[in-house]
């Protein structure tokens, strides 16, 4: 994409709009539209989880990303994924199912000039080597307790990870227990002028979904061979309420040697 001008990129982040992730782009434009926002969360989701996983991330990957390829699962409009090449990963794939979202990416993407960063529509089900490749780090952001297949879905993820898997997710939270398990829901289908549309256009129908408790999370990353799991508790200030509360939570695998084969 040739350099666009202030006027340019902001007709484009106004025609793409409304955004789920704050990034800043040339000239100081940034993709979210402040009279647009529709929840809290769109203005601090990027920015928070960073402060909140960075350093964890980097010491699970002897200190840096530098040179790291990067698996980015149900990347929305791209926000981590351009984290992850700020940082030095030399390749990136963002994974998503909805349209719009891989438009906003791909903008972004274009407008940074991130050459290593690339974008595809691909569930987490279809994963595969022979589809995308294999990477040293993978993200799991928001998508863990989407999934009508959970186990499966990872499963999927675990074959094309081969060092780091980071997962944040939403918890049901026990207080008295440690038991794993996960929780049954049923979600109506998401539509454009929804608060949550700009995470929940790929709810075309009616779902089944299951959160986990942190036990949970810990079992299924060690079961899919990332043998060592830290649960990384919230230090930083300013975080959103959900990560002191126990309602979300950051997950970080490593596996100690390689990993297995891909399932069929």
């Amino acid at each position: 994409m040739p350099s666009l001008s202030r006027e340019e990129l902001e007709s484009e982040v106004r025609r793409l709009a409304p955004s789920h992730h704050d990034i800043e782009l040339p000239h100081g434009v940034r993709t979210l539209v402040p009279e647009l926002v529709r929840r809290d969360v769109e203005r601090t989701r990027v920015a928070n989880l960073v402060r909140h996983l960075w350093p964890s991330l980097l010491e699970a990957c002897g200190g840096t990303l530098q040179g790291k390829s990067v698996l980015d699962v149900a990347c929305n409009c791209g926000g981590f994924s351009v984290e992850a090449a700020r940082a030095g990963a030399s390749r990136v794939l963002g994974v998503d199912v909805v349209d719009r979202y891989l438009d906003q990416a791909r903008f972004v993407r274009d407008a940074l000039g991130l050459g290593q960063v690339d974008f595809r529509k691909t569930a987490v089900e279809d994963l595969s080597p022979e589809a995308v490749g294999t990477f040293d780090v993978a993200f799991c952001f928001g998508i863990l307790y989407h999934l009508e297949n959970p186990v499966l879905g990872m499963r999927r993820l675990a074959g094309v990870t081969s060092k780091v898997l980071v997962v944040d997710t939403d918890l049901v939270v026990q207080r008295f227990s440690r038991k794993a398990y996960w929780l049954m829901s049923v979600q109506a289908p998401s539509e454009a002028g929804a608060e949550n549309a700009t995470t929940a256009l790929w709810r075309e129908k009616k779902i089944v979904e299951f959160s986990p408790t942190a036990p949970a999370v810990v079992r299924l990353m060690k079961f899919l061979g990332f043998e060592d799991v830290v649960h990384v508790r919230p230090s930083a200030r300013g975080l959103e309420k959900r990560y002191y509360k126990g309602t979300r939570g950051t997950f970080v695998g490593v596996r100690r040697g390689a990993a297995p084969s891909a399932p069929r």
